[in-house]
C-alpha cells in the first residue's frame, strides 16, 4: 500500500469516527472560542524589561544610570539602540523598552522625559507596567539631578485577555491533538499493525497518519474563525503562515508522540509517558503566561523548549501582524526539532520492527 492508499483508509476510518473527531476538531474551538470571552483579569508580575538610548547624544552613562533605577524591580538589558529593542520587545524577550533622553546628569536641562513603551498585545503585562511607571519615576527622581516625567506608550493594538488568550487555543489544541488523539489512533490500531507491515511499511502507516492529522488542523481553524466572526472578534487564525506554524509544532509533538508509543508499548506507559509530554508542553511553554514572567530558573527551561518559540510566533502573527520572516530564525529551529524528532522516530520504527 501507498501513501494515497493510506490516506483513503485514514479517511474511511474517519467516517467511522466522525462524532470523536467533530468533538476535537469542531466543539472543543468552538466551546474555547466563546468561554474566553468570560476571562477579563490577570495576575501583575515582573518580567524583563530594555533600557535602549532615545537619541544618538545618549551616553552610555545615561544608560547606566537609567538601568540602575530599573534593577530595582527588574533584571533590565541595555539596547545600543531603540530599534533593536523594539524588536525585541515584538519578539517577547522583553516586556518594556525604557527610552532614555540625553545629558541626564545636566541639572541645566528641563524635565528628563522618560517613555516605557509596551506592546499592546501582551495583555498580562499591561497592569504591571503601570507599576513600572511609578517605580521608575521614583527611583530616577532620587538618581539624577533633574525633573522626571515617566510616560507609558503602547505599541500596536490593545488587546483584551479572551483575545490573548486566542494563540493560546491554538497551541493547546495542537498539542493535545498530536500528544493525546494521535496516540490514541494509534493504540486503537496496535492489532493490525502486523498486518499493515505485510502490506506495506510502518514508516508509510506513521506518515499517512501525520499527514491526516495535519490537513484536519485547518478545521478548528475554520471553526474559531467562523465563531468569532460571528461574536464580534477582531483577529483571524486561518491564515498560511499560522498554519504553517501549527502543522510544524504538530509534525515534532506527533512524531515525538509516536517515538514514545513504540518504544514503550501500545498501553497503558506509552499514555502515562505522552501525558507528561503534553503537560510539559502546557506548563512549560508559556502558552497563557509570557517566559518573562516565571522565575529565573523556569525561565530557562522554558526557552529550551521548542513548542516556547511556536507559541510567540503565533502571537506575532495573529496578534501582532507582523510577518512570518520576523521569526524565521525560530521558524528554522522548529524544522530542524522536527527533523530530530524524525530521526528519533525512525529509530523507534526500527526498533519496533526488530522486536515484532
Amino acid at each position: 500500500m501507498d501513501v494515497p492508499s493510506l490516506l483513503g483508509k485514514e479517511l474511511r476510518w474517519g467516517r467511522h469516527k466522525l462524532l470523536a473527531l467533530a468533538a476535537v476538531f469542531v466543539v472543543l474551538p468552538a466551546v474555547f472560542a466563546y468561554v474566553t470571552g468570560g476571562f477579563q483579569h490577570v495576575l501583575p508580575t515582573d518580567a524583563p524589561i530594555a533600557v535602549a538610548p532615545r537619541t544618538a547624544a545618549v551616553t552610555g552613562d545615561d544608560l547606566r544610570v537609567a538601568r540602575a533605577a530599573v534593577t530595582v524591580f527588574s533584571d533590565p538589558v541595555i539596547y545600543q539602540s531603540r530599534a533593536d529593542a523594539l524588536t525585541a520587545l515584538g519578539r517577547e524577550q522583553v516586556y518594556a523598552v525604557v527610552s532614555v533622553p540625553p545629558a541626564l546628569a545636566d541639572s541645566a536641562r528641563g524635565a528628563a522625559a522618560f517613555t516605557v513603551y509596551i506592546d499592546g498585545s501582551v495583555v498580562p503585562y499591561h497592569e504591571p507596567s503601570r507599576a513600572i511607571v511609578r517605580l521608575l519615576q521614583s527611583g530616577l527622581g532620587t538618581a539624577i539631578p533633574r525633573d522626571v516625567t515617566v510616560s507609558r506608550e503602547f505599541v500596536g493594538t490593545q488587546y483584551s485577555l479572551s483575545t490573548y488568550l486566542v494563540p493560546s487555543f491554538v497551541v493547546s489544541l495542537t498539542a493535545i491533538v498530536a500528544l493525546g488523539y494521535l496516540p490514541q489512533t494509534f493504540e486503537a490500531e496496535a492489532a493490525v499493525l502486523d498486518r499493515l507491515r505485510v502490506e506495506t511499511s510502518l514508516y508509510a502507516v506513521v506518515a499517512s497518519k501525520l499527514l491526516f492529522f495535519a490537513a484536519l488542523l485547518v478545521v478548528p481553524l475554520v471553526v474559531f474563525d467562523a465563531v468569532t466572526a460571528v461574536t464580534g472578534g477582531s483577529v483571524s487564525v486561518l491564515g498560511v503562515a499560522t498554519l504553517a506554524v501549527v502543522v510544524v509544532t504538530f509534525l515534532l509533538l506527533g512524531l515525538v508522540a509516536v517515538a514514545i508509543q513504540l518504544l514503550a508499548g501500545f498501553g497503558v506507559w506509552g499514555r502515562i509517558l505522552n501525558l507528561l509530554v503534553l503537560l510539559f508542553v502546557l506548563g512549560f511553554s508559556g502558552v497563557v503566561y509570557p517566559v518573562g514572567f516565571f522565575s529565573p530558573a523556569r525561565r530557562w527551561v522554558v526557552r529550551q523548549v521548542p513548542t516556547h518559540y511556536a507559541v510567540v510566533t503565533i502571537r506575532g502573527l495573529v496578534l501582532r501582524g507582523q510577518p512570518i520572516s520576523a521569526y524565521a530564525d525560530w521558524l528554522g529551529g522548529l524544522v530542524a526539532a522536527v527533523g530530530v524528532a524524525a530521526l528519533v522516530a525512525g529509530g523507534a520504527i526500527e526498533l519496533y520492527e526488530r522486536r515484532a
